[in-house]
Protein backbone atom coordinates (compact mmCIF):
# COMPACT_ATOMS: atom_id res chain seq x y z
CA UNK A 1 0.00 0.00 0.00
CA UNK A 2 2.96 2.32 0.99
CA UNK A 3 4.32 1.68 -2.42
CA UNK A 4 1.39 1.98 -4.16
CA UNK A 5 0.57 5.42 -2.43
CA UNK A 6 4.18 6.97 -3.18
CA UNK A 7 3.73 5.86 -6.61
CA UNK A 8 0.46 7.60 -7.38
CA UNK A 9 2.03 10.40 -5.39
CA UNK A 10 4.92 11.10 -7.94
CA UNK A 11 1.89 10.51 -10.87
CA UNK A 12 0.20 13.00 -9.86
CA UNK A 13 3.40 15.63 -9.40
CA UNK A 14 4.68 15.02 -12.84
CA UNK A 15 0.79 15.00 -14.25
CA UNK A 16 0.87 18.57 -13.03
CA UNK A 17 1.20 21.23 -16.17
CA UNK A 18 4.80 22.66 -16.31
CA UNK A 19 3.07 25.84 -16.67
CA UNK A 20 0.98 26.05 -13.90
CA UNK A 21 0.84 29.82 -14.06
CA UNK A 22 -0.16 32.43 -11.05
CA UNK A 23 -3.57 33.49 -10.66
CA UNK A 24 -3.69 37.13 -11.33
CA UNK A 25 -7.01 39.62 -10.76
CA UNK A 26 -7.38 42.92 -12.35
CA UNK A 27 -10.14 45.45 -12.80
CA UNK A 28 -10.85 46.75 -16.10
CA UNK A 29 -11.13 50.88 -16.93
CA UNK A 30 -15.32 50.61 -16.29
CA UNK A 31 -14.46 48.63 -13.32
CA UNK A 32 -15.50 44.71 -14.48
CA UNK A 33 -13.25 42.10 -12.28
CA UNK A 34 -11.05 40.22 -14.36
CA UNK A 35 -9.25 37.27 -13.55
CA UNK A 36 -6.20 35.70 -15.68
CA UNK A 37 -3.33 33.28 -15.71
CA UNK A 38 0.31 34.70 -15.68
CA UNK A 39 2.74 32.12 -16.64
CA UNK A 40 6.74 33.14 -16.74
CA UNK A 41 9.55 31.71 -18.43
CA UNK A 42 12.93 30.85 -17.43
CA UNK A 43 14.76 33.95 -16.17
CA UNK A 44 17.58 32.83 -18.51
CA UNK A 45 15.06 33.14 -21.54
CA UNK A 46 13.44 36.04 -20.42
CA UNK A 47 13.02 38.39 -23.21
CA UNK A 48 10.78 41.06 -21.26
CA UNK A 49 8.34 40.99 -24.14
CA UNK A 50 4.32 40.09 -23.12
CA UNK A 51 1.78 38.19 -24.84
CA UNK A 52 -2.27 38.81 -23.77
CA UNK A 53 -4.37 35.57 -24.98
CA UNK A 54 -7.63 36.18 -25.64
CA UNK A 55 -9.95 33.05 -25.66
CA UNK A 56 -12.97 32.16 -27.63
CA UNK A 57 -16.85 32.94 -27.19
CA UNK A 58 -17.67 30.33 -23.92
CA UNK A 59 -14.00 29.40 -23.63
CA UNK A 60 -11.81 30.00 -20.77
CA UNK A 61 -8.21 30.98 -20.28
CA UNK A 62 -7.17 27.42 -20.09
CA UNK A 63 -7.71 26.80 -23.84
CA UNK A 64 -4.30 28.85 -24.16
CA UNK A 65 -1.94 26.14 -22.15
CA UNK A 66 -0.34 24.34 -25.74
CA UNK A 67 0.46 27.95 -26.83
CA UNK A 68 1.67 29.24 -23.57
CA UNK A 69 4.11 26.18 -22.91
CA UNK A 70 5.58 27.30 -26.59
CA UNK A 71 5.95 31.37 -25.77
CA UNK A 72 7.32 30.53 -21.99
CA UNK A 73 9.88 28.15 -23.54
CA UNK A 74 10.90 31.24 -25.96
CA UNK A 75 11.36 33.68 -22.99
CA UNK A 76 7.32 35.25 -23.07
CA UNK A 77 5.95 36.45 -20.35
CA UNK A 78 2.03 35.32 -21.27
CA UNK A 79 -1.31 36.10 -19.37
CA UNK A 80 -4.00 34.34 -20.54
CA UNK A 81 -7.71 36.40 -19.97
CA UNK A 82 -10.81 35.04 -18.49
CA UNK A 83 -12.79 37.74 -20.66
CA UNK A 84 -15.81 39.32 -18.63
CA UNK A 85 -18.63 37.24 -18.69
CA UNK A 86 -16.44 33.98 -18.80
CA UNK A 87 -14.82 31.49 -16.50
CA UNK A 88 -13.46 33.24 -13.38
CA UNK A 89 -14.35 37.06 -14.77
CA UNK A 90 -17.71 35.92 -14.87
CA UNK A 91 -19.50 38.76 -12.37
CA UNK A 92 -19.90 42.14 -12.58
CA UNK A 93 -18.32 44.73 -9.85
CA UNK A 94 -21.97 45.00 -8.18
CA UNK A 95 -21.47 40.99 -8.42
CA UNK A 96 -23.89 40.94 -11.13
CA UNK A 97 -23.34 37.64 -13.39
CA UNK A 98 -22.36 38.23 -16.62
CA UNK A 99 -22.66 34.97 -18.23
CA UNK A 100 -26.62 35.22 -18.75
CA UNK A 101 -25.24 38.15 -21.22
CA UNK A 102 -23.09 36.00 -23.02
CA UNK A 103 -26.05 33.13 -23.61
CA UNK A 104 -28.03 35.88 -24.97
CA UNK A 105 -25.19 37.71 -27.06
CA UNK A 106 -25.49 40.95 -25.70
CA UNK A 107 -23.47 43.35 -28.01
CA UNK A 108 -23.15 45.76 -25.58
CA UNK A 109 -20.49 43.24 -23.43
CA UNK A 110 -18.75 42.16 -26.33
CA UNK A 111 -18.34 45.43 -27.43
CA UNK A 112 -16.57 46.50 -24.16
CA UNK A 113 -14.32 43.73 -23.82
CA UNK A 114 -11.37 46.15 -25.89
CA UNK A 115 -11.24 47.58 -22.23
CA UNK A 116 -10.38 43.93 -20.75
CA UNK A 117 -7.90 43.51 -23.22
CA UNK A 118 -6.10 47.31 -21.94
CA UNK A 119 -6.50 46.28 -18.63
CA UNK A 120 -4.17 42.86 -18.93
CA UNK A 121 -1.87 44.84 -21.23
CA UNK A 122 -1.85 47.59 -18.85
CA UNK A 123 -1.43 45.04 -15.18
CA UNK A 124 1.87 43.34 -17.40
CA UNK A 125 3.36 47.08 -17.71
CA UNK A 126 2.95 47.72 -14.42
CA UNK A 127 4.01 44.74 -12.73
CA UNK A 128 5.85 43.13 -14.83
CA UNK A 129 7.98 45.94 -16.42
CA UNK A 130 6.84 45.06 -19.54
CA UNK A 131 6.99 48.78 -22.15
CA UNK A 132 4.39 48.18 -24.68
CA UNK A 133 5.90 48.21 -27.72
CA UNK A 134 7.07 44.52 -26.53
CA UNK A 135 3.70 43.83 -26.20
CA UNK A 136 1.36 41.45 -28.27
CA UNK A 137 -1.99 40.03 -28.50
CA UNK A 138 -3.13 36.60 -29.70
CA UNK A 139 -6.79 36.41 -29.87
CA UNK A 140 -9.26 33.27 -31.07
CA UNK A 141 -12.44 33.59 -32.42
CA UNK A 142 -14.31 36.71 -30.94
CA UNK A 143 -11.02 37.08 -29.02
CA UNK A 144 -10.01 38.28 -32.73
CA UNK A 145 -12.39 40.60 -32.18
CA UNK A 146 -11.40 42.18 -29.41
CA UNK A 147 -7.76 42.06 -30.69
CA UNK A 148 -8.12 43.89 -33.12
CA UNK A 149 -10.65 46.50 -31.80
CA UNK A 150 -7.96 47.23 -28.87
CA UNK A 151 -5.58 48.18 -31.29
CA UNK A 152 -7.65 49.69 -33.65
CA UNK A 153 -9.30 52.07 -31.44
CA UNK A 154 -5.92 52.75 -29.31
CA UNK A 155 -6.92 51.28 -26.32
CA UNK A 156 -3.57 48.67 -26.60
CA UNK A 157 -0.57 49.72 -28.18
CA UNK A 158 1.22 46.44 -29.13
CA UNK A 159 3.81 45.54 -31.53
CA UNK A 160 2.07 42.48 -32.98
CA UNK A 161 -1.60 40.86 -33.22
CA UNK A 162 -2.22 37.50 -33.60
CA UNK A 163 -5.38 36.31 -34.71
CA UNK A 164 -7.09 32.61 -35.24
CA UNK A 165 -9.99 32.53 -37.21
CA UNK A 166 -10.99 36.23 -36.80
CA UNK A 167 -14.77 36.83 -37.87
CA UNK A 168 -16.05 40.25 -39.98
CA UNK A 169 -18.75 40.69 -37.23
CA UNK A 170 -18.40 38.68 -34.35
CA UNK A 171 -20.97 39.34 -32.24
CA UNK A 172 -21.90 42.42 -32.69
CA UNK A 173 -18.20 43.87 -33.05
CA UNK A 174 -17.86 45.71 -36.27
CA UNK A 175 -14.08 44.56 -37.05
CA UNK A 176 -14.18 45.69 -40.94
CA UNK A 177 -15.60 49.03 -39.82
CA UNK A 178 -12.65 49.57 -37.07
CA UNK A 179 -10.13 48.13 -39.01
CA UNK A 180 -10.45 51.18 -41.61
CA UNK A 181 -7.73 52.75 -38.44
CA UNK A 182 -5.48 50.00 -38.26
CA UNK A 183 -2.02 51.28 -37.53
CA UNK A 184 1.05 49.52 -39.17
CA UNK A 185 0.79 46.57 -36.36
CA UNK A 186 2.24 43.69 -37.90
CA UNK A 187 -0.47 40.89 -37.98
CA UNK A 188 -0.69 37.35 -38.46
CA UNK A 189 -4.10 35.94 -39.48
CA UNK A 190 -4.46 32.31 -39.69
CA UNK A 191 -7.73 30.40 -40.66
CA UNK A 192 -9.02 27.20 -42.39
CA UNK A 193 -10.35 27.56 -45.97
CA UNK A 194 -13.25 26.62 -44.58
CA UNK A 195 -14.19 29.39 -42.65
CA UNK A 196 -12.06 31.96 -44.37
CA UNK A 197 -15.16 33.80 -46.08
CA UNK A 198 -16.38 34.31 -42.01
CA UNK A 199 -14.05 37.08 -41.92
CA UNK A 200 -10.21 36.01 -42.26
CA UNK A 201 -10.57 37.00 -46.36
CA UNK A 202 -11.51 40.34 -45.87
CA UNK A 203 -9.45 41.88 -43.28
CA UNK A 204 -6.04 40.32 -44.99
CA UNK A 205 -7.66 42.23 -48.19
CA UNK A 206 -8.19 45.32 -46.08
CA UNK A 207 -4.78 45.63 -44.50
CA UNK A 208 -2.02 43.50 -47.01
CA UNK A 209 -1.17 46.70 -48.18
CA UNK A 210 -0.36 47.55 -44.10
CA UNK A 211 1.15 44.11 -44.22
CA UNK A 212 -0.81 42.07 -42.82
CA UNK A 213 -0.26 38.17 -43.53
CA UNK A 214 -2.72 35.29 -44.16
CA UNK A 215 -2.18 31.78 -43.49
CA UNK A 216 -4.63 28.95 -44.27
CA UNK A 217 -5.29 25.61 -43.33
CA UNK A 218 -6.83 22.62 -44.75
CA UNK A 219 -8.17 20.94 -41.94
CA UNK A 220 -11.93 21.23 -41.13
CA UNK A 221 -13.24 21.95 -37.79
CA UNK A 222 -10.82 24.13 -36.76
CA UNK A 223 -11.64 26.95 -35.41
CA UNK A 224 -9.96 29.34 -32.84
CA UNK A 225 -7.96 27.42 -30.33
CA UNK A 226 -9.23 24.04 -31.67
CA UNK A 227 -6.49 24.39 -34.05
CA UNK A 228 -4.07 23.00 -31.16
CA UNK A 229 -3.36 19.38 -31.67
CA UNK A 230 -5.44 19.71 -35.01
CA UNK A 231 -3.04 21.27 -37.14
CA UNK A 232 0.42 20.56 -36.73
CA UNK A 233 3.15 23.28 -35.74
CA UNK A 234 0.94 26.04 -35.48
CA UNK A 235 1.76 26.80 -31.72
CA UNK A 236 5.68 27.13 -33.00
CA UNK A 237 4.58 28.96 -36.04
CA UNK A 238 2.80 31.50 -33.37
CA UNK A 239 5.54 32.11 -31.60
CA UNK A 240 8.31 31.76 -34.34
CA UNK A 241 6.39 34.90 -36.00
CA UNK A 242 6.39 36.87 -32.68
CA UNK A 243 9.83 36.39 -32.06
CA UNK A 244 10.58 37.82 -35.63
CA UNK A 245 8.35 40.70 -35.12
CA UNK A 246 9.62 41.35 -31.26
CA UNK A 247 11.49 44.78 -31.91
CA UNK A 248 15.41 44.01 -31.09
Amino acid sequence: MKISAVFCLVFCLLAQPLFAGERISMQAADGHPLVGTLSRPMQTKDLQAGVVLLPMYRHTRESWQPLVEKLNEAGFTTLALDLRGHGDSRYDADGRDDERRVISRDPTLFNAMYLDAAAATSWLGKNMHIKAERMALVGASVGCSVALQAVAGGAVKAYAVVVMTPGSNYLGIATLKQIISWPDTPLLILSSEEEKDRGAGQIYAALAKKGAELRLFPQTQVHGTTMFGKVAGVEDLITDWLLVKLPK
